[in-house]
């Protein structure tokens, strides 16, 4: 996997988990910024899961291959997933749906990464 996307992917998907977390709080709609944001982490997250499939396919693998390909294939869905169902409900719920979406995906970038450093 590659160290630079990795790390931006968590920290970004950490700020706009903070900031959705913020407005939520707020009772605020989702911002156009925020749907930029969280598309962009999505197309980082596509991007990710490609690299890391093609060196997975090239190269050493991890010691669980299934749970490595889970939590890749989830990568690119959760995101994808929590904005639409934050374009349905564009209120205070919207936003938390999207804070746990990028809480989520972070997690999940961050096992993947233990997974491939530990058993590659």
């Amino acid at each position: 996997m590659l160290d630079p996307l990795v790390n931006g992917l968590i920290a970004a998907t950490l700020v706009v988990a903070a900031v959705t977390a913020l407005l939520s709080l707020l009772r605020r709609a989702t911002p156009q910024f925020v749907s930029v944001a969280v598309l962009g982490i999505g197309a980082a997250a596509v991007v990710q899961a490609g690299s890391a499939f093609v060196q997975f396919i090239a190269g050493p693998r991890p010691d669980e291959p299934g749970t490595f390909l889970g939590y890749l294939l989830s990568s690119i869905l959760i995101v994808p997933a929590a904005w639409l169902w934050a374009r349905v409900e564009p209120g205070r719920w919207g936003n938390g749906v999207l804070c746990i979406g990028c809480l989520t995906l972070s997690v999940m970038i961050v096992r993947m990464n233990q997974l491939w450093v530990f058993g590659g």
